[in-house]
């Protein structure tokens, strides 16, 4: 599997700290803080919106600690989580 890229779903809650515009720059999992070096991707998704899911934001970052990890804004109930884990 050289060169491809695998992902984790974790789906967790973590503790986010935001600049003014609500984007990560650090974020608190598994008894660490991880600080973001770059946004690699934002978007949203409405989810499944016929169950009445509302819609999150997403961010695709790396951090200066080293690797790839997703986290969401679930706008609803103010909550951020952990989605995915990249290696």
């Amino acid at each position: 599997m050289e060169g491809k890229t695998v992902s984790k779903v974790v789906n967790q809650p973590v503790l986010v700290v935001t600049d003014k515009k609500a984007v990560p720059r650090r974020f608190f999992w598994y008894k660490r803080w991880f600080s973001v070096k770059d946004v690699l991707e934002q978007w949203k998704d409405t989810g499944r919106w016929w169950d009445g899911e509302r819609e999150k934001v997403f961010f695709r970052l790396q951090v200066k600690e080293g690797g790839v990890y997703e986290l969401f804004s679930d706008i609803a109930q103010n909550q951020w989580r952990l989605y995915k884990v990249y290696d």
